[in-house]
Formats: structure tokens, C-alpha cells, sequence
């Protein structure tokens, strides 16, 4: 299996990807044996990324360590097009580097494993909640925030004791 970064092609042989969504929730059933949940959302993908990279490509390495550390004009890490079949079925557009990037020396193969991790962003579901967050504060009526100050001048402008 393959994957790419913008265009940039994964380096290394024996690649793995793996994606996977949580959809959250918590028990609410208490005691009793109940099957009752909350729908806490589906959270972002995450995708883990296996691939050897034969010592004598140390330069491949390094250009992935790279990818994994560059930085946008903003100062965070860049967010990357994620062109793959398996993130292409759970939908997942754009990702970035999240967690360690590993490699590990694999002596019998005279290369490294490399293992890391991509965190969707920007997906369907954060789209859609932005969306909703949207329409909520379009439809929303502003309450008076004036209050306590007419109270404090009318309590001002009283003479007594």
C-alpha cells in the first residue's frame, strides 16, 4: 500500500497503513443492565504509517523527519493532502503529523522502522459542527449585558442613609 503528502510519496518498502475512527460515547446505564450510551461525536481519524527504510536511503529518512517537523508561515505544523485508498474510505482529506515519529534500527534488514502517526483535520464531522456552532449564534438572541450597571446608577442616584 502506498501513501503520499501532498504529492510527496512515503519512502521506504513493506508499507502499513492503518486508519481508524473513535466514536464516542459514554455508558449511561448505571446499575441497572441497561444498554443506554451518550453520542459524544465521531472524533478525527488517526493514521498510523509503518515503512522500512533501508540504511543506504538515510536521505529518505531525513526528508521524512522533515515532512514531520516542517512548520506553516503561522508556526504550527503543516497540514498535509493525504492521498491514500484507506483514508480515502473513511473520508479523510487532510492530516498532519501527531504523536512520535519512531525509527527503529532493524539490524537483520540493515534499515530502520519507521512508525508514525497523522491526526485528521478539518474533517467532515468538524465541519459539520462548525456548521451548526454557525446557524446556533446566527439564531441566537443576545441577552442584555447592561444590567448590573442601571442597577448601579439607580442605586446612586438614591439619597438616604
Amino acid at each position: 500500500m502506498t501513501i503520499s503528502l501532498d504529492g510527496w510519496q512515503v519512502p521506504g518498502f513493506n508499507i502499513k497503513v492503518a486508519v481508524g475512527v473513535k466514536l464516542a460515547g459514554g455508558d449511561l446505564s448505571g446499575y441497572g443492565s441497561f444498554a443506554l450510551s451518550s453520542d459524544n461525536g465521531v472524533k478525527p481519524a488517526i493514521i498510523t504509517v509503518k515503512t522500512n527504510i533501508a540504511m543506504v536511503d538515510v536521505a529518505e529518512l531525513e526528508d521524512l523527519i522533515s515532512k514531520a517537523k516542517a512548520l506553516d508561515a503561522n508556526g504550527a505544523r503543516m497540514v498535509y493532502t493525504i492521498n491514500n485508498a484507506a483514508a480515502q474510505a473513511y473520508k479523510v482529506r487532510k492530516a498532519k503529523f501527531d504523536g512520535d515519529v519512531k525509527a527503529t534500527e532493524l539490524e537483520e534488514l540493515k534499515g530502520w522502522q519507521v512508525i508514525f502517526k497523522l491526526l485528521e483535520v478539518k474533517s467532515i464531522s468538524e465541519r459539520e459542527q462548525q456548521h451548526r456552532d454557525k446557524t446556533a449564534s446566527n439564531n441566537s438572541v443576545q441577552q442584555a449585558n447592561t444590567g448590573h450597571e442601571s442597577v448601579q446608577s439607580q442605586f446612586e442616584q438614591v439619597e438616604g442613609p
